[in-house]
């Protein structure tokens, strides 16, 4: 009986592997053009409503998305079998690194903005391993978020393409391409990247959901089983070695054919590639427990439980190297030093899990740590780890998923991180003008394969400033996607819509086929909330606004409410209703210090800097001293906010009912 239930499931297993492969290799899937036709690999599961209005011309997270999708899109490398762009920025390559990919010069060779007159972009080491599966999981949140069609052809192509590197094994290969010298050594090809299989788990999964398509759900399971098998099990818990046959920085951590150089157990946080066991295998359990909330995979929540179990073990969290804080045991508080992405990382993936398998003990365990971590640079406007684009956006979305699991209200930190460094980071079209003047005067420069300097300006838009100072003159793909996640994880919460009731948790700009948000701040102290749907609505009323001073009308009468905490619940509203909240703007200046860096990388300003933080509401208009000599970082805000009515433009929307669960 057992061995014909293991030969039944060994058919069920080719057949499953032969319908996939049939259809990635089916070329009718891919015949969309490059501007607007998707395949069955990035067609959306539901279409959208598309209608003008006129609106405030204020922060849109939708609007932010296009700008978004025009970065990635066009950081496609065609020539290159649909491989991503790195990004443009200064390498810093040690000499081994630049024989690796076959650089010539000095171990510091550099193609930053304003290093040379034609500013170019680079594959460096591979997006592949793991930044490129980054990209691919929020281009599916910003084709939610904007419905844009741009590039959806080139798009559908680079899906099949990184779909394919899913081997027979359940495990993402970056594939033995030997034109490809950024790649890693060639005797070594292909080898799967511990850091990407998690990032292309997180991405697989949420294009399952965008599209609705089997193949995704497919490869996934796959994964499953795939990582399970590589995966170190030991009595209640599992890891990941962290050695394989390439003895490479972000290569090493890398699974071959060859297996595992060496299995020895990890002992310590620092024990992973930048310096960060969590950086590089955090994302793997909260994938995999999302993926059992989504499906109902077992193995994955079992898989999830093992992994958590190992990564709260008390050796990877306080100060590792010198104690603790007398009177703290900080291990049992998620208390860190160190990598600031990689702690967020895996603090999400345990929350992700605690969720899954109800676990209250986890569930405070992380919110003690996003609160230890919110207390590090200045967390106030979401200026965090080493001041890169990404640590804003990882922080946003652990403190929308803590707030969603009713572990904490978050809210208020997720309105001033989002309107202030989690929107700040972005290279916007204003940008342009600045980034093609750095180049003036400046020698040419020098070519090598994996580069070109074709409208690299234009794709800038769109990206994530790293952490090359002076910020915000050169981009990464390890930025870039982390920061448009932010833009994802702050428009996702502002509005959620069930059985009738809207719950409005930040006063932005958002569409919905329930109910529209209209807000003029921080210009006016006003909202408008279009009603479609619902029939009740609570909004929450951020810290800064005097409750005293709030005016409410519903088809132009005035009406009353009731408080339910921060939020402001109206009853009996009806289709077709407009509802208009008014107040006061406060404006105040908030003096915050630059504490000591405890990031991996050193930043360029010093602890101990004072910084005199302007507001008006929520939205920073001034920083005195400037954040960082000859950086645009908040210099034109001033300006760019001055007047006390917002600006109105009529734009195009689109909405769809869809919700991920990420």
């Amino acid at each position: 009986m057992i061995v014909r239930k293991c030969f039944e499931l060994l058919i069920l297993l080719v057949l499953v592997v032969g319908l996939v492969a049939d259809l990635l290799a089916d070329e009718s899937l891919f015949v969309g053009s490059e501007d607007n036709e998707p395949s069955a690999l990035n067609r959306p599961l539901l279409a959208g409503e598309t209608y003008q209005v006129t609106v405030p011309a204020t922060l849109d997270l939708a609007e932010r998305a296009r700008l978004g999708l025009n970065h990635f899109t066009r950081s496609i490398s065609e020539a290159h079998n649909y491989e991503m762009y790195w990004g443009v920025q200064p390498l810093g390559l040690s000499p081994e690194m630049m024989d690796l990919i076959g650089l010539p010069g000095e171990s510091k060779w550099g193609c930053a903005f304003g290093e040379y007159n034609n500013p170019f972009m680079v594959m460096w080491w591979s997006p592949l391993h793991a930044c490129q599966p980054k990209a691919l999981e929020v281009m599916a949140m910003e084709r939610l978020m904007s419905g844009d069609a741009m590039y959806l052809g080139r798009e559908a192509r680079m899906l099949r393409e990184l779909a394919s590197y899913v081997h027979d094994d359940g495990l993402y290969y970056v594939p033995d391409d030997p034109s490809k010298t950024w790649l890693g050594p060639s005797e070594n090809r292909p080898h799967a990247n511990m850091h990407g299989q998690g990032r292309m788990m997180r991405a697989m999964i949420i294009w399952y959901q965008f599209t609705g398509n089997p193949v995704w759900k497919e490869l996934v399971d796959r994964m499953v089983d795939g990582l399970d098998r590589i995966a170190v099990h030991k009595q209640d818990y599992a890891y990941f070695p962290v050695h394989g046959w390439i003895d490479v920085e972000y290569f090493r951590s890398s699974y071959t054919r060859q297996g595992w150089k060496d299995t020895i157990e990890p002992t310590h946080e620092k024990f992973g590639e930048e310096g960060s066991l969590f950086n590089h295998q955090g994302h793997i359990p909260g994938a995999l427990a999302n993926w059992f909330l989504l499906t109902g995979n077992q193995k994955a929540l079992e898989l999830s439980g093992e992994l958590v179990r190992f990564y709260t073990k008390p050796q990877f969290w306080a100060d590792w190297e010198k104690g603790e804080y007398p009177g703290i045991v900080g291990a049992e508080h998620a208390h860190w030093r160190g990598h600031l992405h990689g702690h967020v990382n895996v603090l999400r993936a345990i929350l992700e899990y605690a969720i899954a398998a109800n676990d209250t003990r986890l569930m405070n365990f992380v919110r003690d740590g996003y609160e230890w971590a919110r207390q590090m640079e200045i967390a106030r406007i979401g200026l965090v780890g080493d001041g890169q684009g990404c640590g804003c956006g990882r922080l946003i979305g652990l403190a929308v998923k803590l707030s969603y699991a009713g572990v904490g209200d978050y809210w208020e930190d997720v309105d001033l991180y989002i309107r202030n460094h989690g929107v700040e980071m972005q290279f916007t079209p204003e940008d342009a003008r600045f980034l093609h003047a750095l180049g003036q005067g400046k020698p040419e420069a020098p070519e090598f394969p994996g580069a070109t300097s074709k409208d690299v300006v234009e794709t800038t838009i769109g990206g994530y400033s790293n952490h090359v100072p002076p910020y915000k003159t050169s981009t990464s793909l390890c930025c870039s996607p982390h920061g448009n996640m932010g833009l994802f994880y702050a428009w996702d919460a502002t509005l959620r819509y069930e059985d009738s009731v809207a719950r409005i948790n930040l006063l932005l700009n958002r569409a919905s086929p329930w109910l529209d948000i209209d807000s003029y701040l921080p210009f006016e102290g006003k909202v408008v909330l279009r009603n479609k749907q619902a029939t009740e609505a609570f909004v929450r009323i951020p810290l800064w606004v005097d409750g005293d001073k709030i005016s409410c009308t519903v088809r132009g009468e005035p009406v009353s409410w009731n408080w339910f905490g921060r939020y402001l619940h109206l009853r009996s509203i009806a289709p077709g209703d407009a509802i208009v909240l008014q107040f006061p703007v406060e404006e105040r200046t908030e003096t915050w210090t630059k504490p000591d860096h405890q990031s991996y990388l050193i930043t360029a300003i010093p602890g101990g800097t004072k910084f005199d933080l302007r507001f008006r509401g929520n939205t920073v208009v001034e920083v005195t001293p400037p954040l960082m000599k000859d950086s645009p970082l908040y210099r034109n805000r001033l300006q760019q906010f001055s007047g006390e009515v917002a600006p109105m433009r009529t734009v195009t929307r689109q909405v769809t009912p869809l919700v991920l669960k990420w």
